[in-house]
């Protein structure tokens, strides 16, 4: 007979399974301390088959006492310094965050400011920052003492087509941009650097080995607030380090000094990395091939050449928040075109998300960068987060898959909950070719989309989504892939949920588990919020995620 077996917080629990609503239903006791917490589910059905999932379940802790002061205020800070032009209390606005349909935001003051378009704006409600955006207009009809300042949410100031980088060996500049490299030895280039046996463990050590271009020999240099770099091994995710002893190993994210370089142009195609912990430069020792971080001479030993990787091999083997970062940094910050540059912004990637996937708004090597940060969003929980240090602006991007809220329509003041359902979705395309490198070569190439939205060609992958299929035709082999995905990107998803919560704030982006009144739990993230003058948030939800007791409901009815 099919039985399901929860274990949650060392103890274990049988759930009931109810015929109504075809669920297993469970009562857990809560930990005294709040926070994320895994329950273990294992499955076995009437052949002795076994699943398993592991499913996060936030507890909220007691929240402390707020005040409500009622008052609500705006900074203006200028677009290009950074510097606070004025400070206006609200009394009537409409706040849309909603990075799907790029709502504009309507606020009415009764003042006059010197606030202008492209100016940011920051609103605090309660002392909590409830919404960053850059105006897009201000208007006052007939000299009327009312401003009307529209405003969309702050990532649109990245609304600008940009160029894909698709990789060229890197130019002698002074500044090394973030991006995918293989570091090569100026003393022999057939050799680069290599982590050992593209080992995964710490403390393994770096060495200069042939060149092959393994992922173990390929590293994602990333620039830091303080302006020095860290080097990520794109094989294990771990970083340069040195150790007690000096060598140069790899080592799990540590956030001091011993994974901290300087990167300084020393020649003609020529680098030298000096660590913030020892002062000395990166060399190969004369009688080996392994590094230590003890050079005092800067010598043929201690000077590297640095061969960059196009940005789709950065989001498949360091992380799509670091191609994120280093296009803004590129585009807007580190420009050449040094007017442009917003000198003030600082950008973190706090996670590092690989995906075997490609920026999915590109034409003729151009692309949307706020269209393909807002796709990260709806298809890998990537959020972006604004703060301000000292005169810096901060922007963090994250994957926040497992920081996740839970939100039950059953135990929270949740007034206005709508569900819409609908989807129109193709998820295989064959192509018909007819010629391969323009000789005469008829044949078919066939794409299959995958739940998560990325694509294979394989057949039998078990992450196959559901829905229509269909044939299309182009000439040329080498242009089939293409007409699958162009096909596929007019693919319209559309199960969202609505829903106020009173006096409770959810960053958008936030990925969420939202449990019915039927008892049914959906994966989510809040995709739109709209707040005004009421106690209460109005939240949409993105396109629901199909969960782990969803596949085994789907894998009885089969």
């Amino acid at each position: 007979m099919n039985e399901m077996t929860i274990t949650f917080n060392e103890q274990s629990y049988i759930p009931t399974y109810n015929e109504q609503t075809g669920y297993y239903e469970i009562e857990l006791h809560a930990p005294q301390t709040g926070g994320i917490y895994e329950a273990d589910i294992s499955f076995s059905d009437f052949f002795e088959e076994v699943y398993t999932d592991t499913l996060p379940i936030q507890i909220w802790a007691k929240e402390p006492i707020k005040i409500d002061t009622n008052k609500v205020f705006m900074w203006i800070f200028d677009y290009f310094t950074f510097g606070v032009k004025d400070i206006v209390e609200l009394s009537d606005y409409e706040i849309n965050i909603d990075e799907e349909t790029n709502a504009n935001s309507l606020i009415n003051i009764l003042k006059k400011t010197t606030a202008k378009a492209k100016d940011i704006i920051a609103i605090k409600k309660n002392n909590d920052v409830v919404y960053w955006g850059t105006l897009d207009e201000i208007q006052n009809e007939n000299g009327e003492k009312l401003y009307q300042y529209i405003s969309k949410y702050i990532t649109n100031i990245f609304n600008q087509n940009i160029e894909l980088f698709t990789g060229t060996k890197i130019k002698n500049d002074e500044q090394v941009w973030d991006g995918l490299y293989n570091i090569q030895y100026s003393r022999d280039l057939s050799k680069a650097l290599d982590v050992y046996s593209r080992s995964q463990d710490n403390d393994a050590k770096i060495l200069v080995y042939t060149n092959n271009h393994s992922t173990n020999q390929m590293f994602g240099i990333s620039k830091q607030p303080n302006g020095y770099y860290k080097i990520m091994a794109s094989h294990s995710h771990k970083y340069i380090t040195v150790d007690e002893n000096l060598n140069v190993v790899q080592y799990e994210e540590l956030n001091n000094d011993s994974q901290l370089w300087q990167i300084q142009k020393t020649g003609d195609s020529k680098y030298s990395f000096v660590s913030k912990l020892t002062g000395k430069y990166m060399h190969v020792l004369t009688d080996s091939e392994y590094l230590k971080a003890d050079g005092s001479t800067l010598n043929d030993y201690a000077q590297f050449k640095l061969e960059i990787h196009k940005d789709e091999d950065l989001i498949r083997y360091i992380g799509i928040e670091d191609q994120i970062k280093r296009a803004i940094l590129l585009n807007f910050v580190e420009n050449s075109d040094t007017f442009i540059n917003k000198d003030y912004l600082k950008v973190i990637a706090k996670t590092h998300t690989t995906k075997q996937t490609s920026i999915s708004n590109v034409e003729n090597r151009i692309y949307n960068l706020h269209t393909w940060m807002t796709n990260c969003t709806q298809n890998y929980n990537i959020v972006y987060d604004f703060y301000i240090s000292g005169d810096n602006l901060i922007m963090t991007i994250e994957n926040k898959t497992y920081n996740k809220e839970l939100i039950d329509t059953k135990a929270q003041a949740i007034s206005n909950y709508t569900e819409v359902f609908e989807t129109d979705v193709v998820s295989k395309v064959t192509v018909l070719y007819d010629k391969v490198s323009g000789q005469d070569q008829a044949g078919v190439f066939t794409l299959y989309l995958l739940n998560d939205r990325t694509t294979t060609t394989n057949m039998t992958d078990t992450n196959r989504a559901e829905g229509k299929t269909t044939v299309v035709y182009t000439q040329n082999y080498e242009d089939a892939e293409q007409e699958a995905l162009n096909v596929m990107k007019s693919n319209a998803y559309n199960h969202n949920i609505t829903f106020n919560l009173l006096n409770k704030y959810i960053k958008v982006g936030t990925p969420i588990a939202i449990k019915t009144k039927e008892s049914i739990i959906y994966d989510t993230y809040i995709s739109a919020i709209k707040i005004t003058q009421s106690k209460f948030y109005e939240y949409i939800c993105g396109n629901i995620r199909v969960k782990f007791i969803e596949k085994l409901l789907k894998g009885r009815k089969e």
